[in-house]
């Protein structure tokens, strides 16, 4: 057996040492006994078993790999998978350091229960330099009115906090999420990294990063903040036939609710509820100092972008700067909420540089009547009629952003 490499296989026993000619049978045993710098290959087939991990890496000595076979598919599957209450997950990590899963896929969680919590992945405690790549989430499912569930949850619910996410190149879709999102960073979570995702067909928000929900029992930083959003496909994201919304479109491709230090950029969002969000849902709270630049915001059934709390005894959106994103065809629905819309409780915030292509009769920036300090300046807005060609160099700039992101 090479050194500080195992394997899973179905065909194995727990027994085996987990070599490639002896390997074990199920992932909680790779789970139990990796160390740091070791690496387990899962080989092909259709696994029936959520796994619990608590054994970290080190900066030392390196990362502990969960890795699905090279060219062979592994499969994650809940649909035999019961639970009494409260949270389960296909793969949970609590108080991890220094660990990557990835290339797997993960399906058929689902419950019918306010009481039941279920996700594809759930981090939460205290950790750092956690790396989710290339998994294939789908039909994680809450489908209680008033439920919850995710396919992939940092919840940062420690003073010590979650540090160092790294999650890129996963397809999270078909989720049925009541109340909840299907990618979300909550609590006390600094420095990340979500880029190259395709998120799409969910009945809930896209990407959520979140604060100020009292994540923690004891005092901490209660707000995702330094991080990156980038090079995501983020789609088809609508809460219209989610039983908890009870036919409101208001599901957002992607949220920053409550949180801080963050650049959204260069995301193709389009064909959601609306497209981005910058808000708090928590009153005399602000989501701020995020920047939104080079974005492409089409085809969402609301605003492009939308911004402050629905209602003044929600919170608000200060000092943040969007600029150089291009807004098309948003407020499919034709609701009144234009391009843009400034709702409740915005200040300080800049608007510059941005293309904005609207229909006939239709609005390019709704803003509310107590914002404050908001700055507008050299933005560009075009009427298309239905005959009008997109310009070439709008649609030159969308072909690339794809391109890009596919790369």
């Amino acid at each position: 057996m090479e050194k500080d490499i195992y394997f899973v296989s179905l065909t194995g026993n727990d027994g085996n040492d987990g070599s490639i000619g002896a390997p074990w049978r199920t992932i909680q045993k790779a789970a139990n006994e990796l160390e740091a710098g070791e690496t387990v290959f899962v080989r092909g087939g259709i696994y029936s078993e959520t796994i619990k991990i608590t054994n970290s890496g080190s900066k030392e000595k390196g990362y502990i790999i969960f890795q699905a076979f090279p060219q062979e598919k592994v499969i994650l599957d809940g649909e035999s998978i019961s639970f009494k209450s409260g949270n389960k997950a296909m793969f949970h990590l609590e108080n991890i350091e220094y660990l990557k899963i990835i290339g797997f896929e993960l399906r058929n969680l689902i419950v019918n229960s306010s009481e039941k919590y279920p996700a594809g992945i759930l981090v939460s405690g205290t950790g750092s330099n956690i790396h989710l790549v290339g998994n294939n989430i789908h039909h994680i499912e809450n489908r209680a009115k008033k439920g919850n569930a995710h396919g992939i949850l940092f919840y940062g619910n420690d003073q010590k906090g979650i540090a160092n996410i790294v999650i890129n190149q996963n397809n999270i879709h078909h989720l049925t999420l009541g109340w909840s999102e299907a990618l979300t960073l909550s609590g006390n979570i600094e420095g990340f990294t979500i880029t190259q995702n395709d998120i799409h067909h969910n009945n809930n928000i896209g990407i959520d990063v979140a604060g100020y929900y009292n994540a923690c029992e004891d005092k901490c930083s209660d707000q995702a903040r330094k991080g990156f959003i980038a090079h995501n496909r983020v789609y088809q994201n609508s809460s219209g036939n989610n039983p908890a919304y009870e036919g409101s479109f208001a599901a957002g491709g992607i949220y920053a609710d409550g949180s801080t230090n963050i650049t959204i950029e260069n995301n193709l969002v389009y064909e959601n509820d609306f497209g981005i969000e910058l808000a708090s849902e928590n009153f005399l709270k602000n989501t701020s100092f995020i920047i939104v630049k080079n974005n492409v915001i089409v085809n969402n059934n609301g605003a492009g972008l939308i911004m402050g709390g629905s209602t003044k005894v929600n919170g608000g959106a200060y000092k943040n700067f969007i600029f150089n994103n291009i807004f098309k065809h948003n407020d499919i629905r034709r609701e009144g909420y234009g391009e843009i819309t400034v709702q409740n409780n915005v200040s300080n915030n800049e608007f510059t540089n941005n293309y904005i292509y609207i229909s006939p009769g239709q609005i390019a920036i709704q803003q509310g009547h107590n914002g404050i300090n908001n700055v507008f300046k050299n933005n560009r807005v075009y009427q298309i009629n239905k005959q009008t060609r997109t310009p070439n160099s709008i649609e030159n700039r969308i072909n690339k952003l794809v391109k890009d992101i596919e790369k």
